[in-house]
């Protein structure tokens, strides 16, 4: 079976889904989408940083990708990149014609299927210039999880009218797709996704040489934005203060929060409030205990499945995918949403009891051996659904 995968965001995933096909005997191109000028060329999980800017289809040699050749070697998968003028109306049609382009080159290779990864305006074009071939999408999201509003955009009426079949991959999100108006039976799969493993090929060594005076260090990182809950971990967070407990916080990731100010104050937190390298955000759940996240909502979230990879556990709230990925009491503790005084049990009892944290610590590595979130199970279901008619 000859398979290209089109991937537009969460290379981290994708990429661990082309190799999985790959070893299962399937022949795989996997295109990721980019911007030509705003692009570092590397991303979470993937870096090729000698990559050519031309617009267009990008061929990866192994001088460009050392890591991923050597952890493919022998598989019959090939790598690409397909740049973009930045993602703005600005460009819309620039970008349109290369996606044309590019997609008649695609054509040309005769797929058995086309696996169209991310939600993206653009998406719907490429959509549109494969709707004669075997076409696949998979949903990260299904409309806005934040928000009560049951508004989905143009992509998804798309996939709708022309029966499409998409994957999603966790059961909040699919129970959203599958209530939509149009829907028809049958389209849609649940096919989860396996660790971050790509993460693993940049490993370096690296000193944050931050001040950090505990053992029990609690992380937590990502986008920043206001549904992933730093209001209730400051919460949480003042709580533990008044009864004395022993512990160190990191925030870290890019964007913003009103509540970041309070934890620059703190003398026992860490607030790197920028967009990480792949290196340092590998360095920094090897440095902490246990991951958090607090968050008002989710649908599938990749902090789970990067962080499991380093045998951290997570508090997290019981939304979205959290309550498939994390099993209470194995590989993490999940509490109420909006309950800073359950958050901040949760944390304390890490802080407490090293005997449980070891505990949940051997949980998240076990995570993905053999169960439905081993990328080989995944691959396996996916080729099925692929082969579907």
């Amino acid at each position: 079976m000859k398979i290209a995968i089109i991937a537009i965001y969460h290379p981290e995933s994708s990429l661990c889904l082309a190799k999985s096909i790959a070893i299962n005997k399937c022949e795989v191109d996997y295109y990721y989408i980019t911007d030509i000028i705003r692009d570092k060329n590397k991303v979470s999980g993937f870096e090729y940083l000698t990559a050519s800017r031309k617009p267009g289809i990008v061929t990866l040699s192994t001088e460009v990708i050392p890591e991923l050749t050597a952890d493919s070697i022998g598989l019959p998968i090939k790598y690409h990149l397909l740049r973009l003028f930045p993602f703005s109306k600005k460009f819309y049609w620039v970008n349109k014609l290369i996606i044309k382009y590019s997609i008649r080159k695609i054509k040309e290779n005769h797929y058995d299927a086309i696996n169209i990864i991310g939600h993206h305006p653009l998406v719907r074009d490429i959509h549109n210039y494969l709707k004669d071939e075997n076409i696949i999408h998979t949903l990260h999201e299904v409309g806005n999880h934040w928000s009560k509003q049951s508004e989905h955009s143009p992509l998804i009426e798309t996939l709708i009218n022309d029966k499409t079949k998409v994957i999603l991959p966790s059961i909040s999100t699919f129970n959203r797709y599958v209530s939509l108006i149009g829907f028809t039976e049958g389209c849609a799969a649940i096919i989860p996704v396996g660790k971050h493993e790509t993460y693993k090929l940049y490993e370096k060594d690296l000193n944050f040489n931050l001040c950090i005076k505990s053992n029990n260090i609690f992380l937590f990182y990502g986008f920043i934005k206001p549904y992933k809950g730093l209001a209730l971990l400051a919460k949480s967070v003042d709580i533990l203060l008044k009864s004395k407990r022993d512990f160190h916080l990191i925030i870290a990731g890019g964007g913003a929060d009103p509540n970041l100010s309070y934890f620059e104050k703190l003398p026992n937190a860490t607030v790197i409030n920028r967009f990480l390298s792949n290196n340092e955000l590998i360095s920094l759940n090897k440095l902490c205990s246990c991951v958090v996240c607090p968050y008002k909502s989710a649908s599938q979230s990749g902090i789970v499945l990067t962080s499991f990879l380093y045998g951290k556990p997570i508090i997290a709230t019981k939304v979205g995918a959290f309550v498939d990925t994390i099993i209470e009491g194995v590989n993490g503790l999940l509490v109420k949403p909006d309950s800073p005084e359950d958050f901040a049990k949760a944390m304390e009892m890490l802080i407490l009891d090293n005997i449980l944290l070891t505990n949940l610590s051997k949980g998240a590595f076990t995570f993905g051996h053999g169960d439905e979130y081993d990328w080989d199970i995944i691959a396996k279901k996916t080729i099925d659904f692929f082969s579907k008619k």
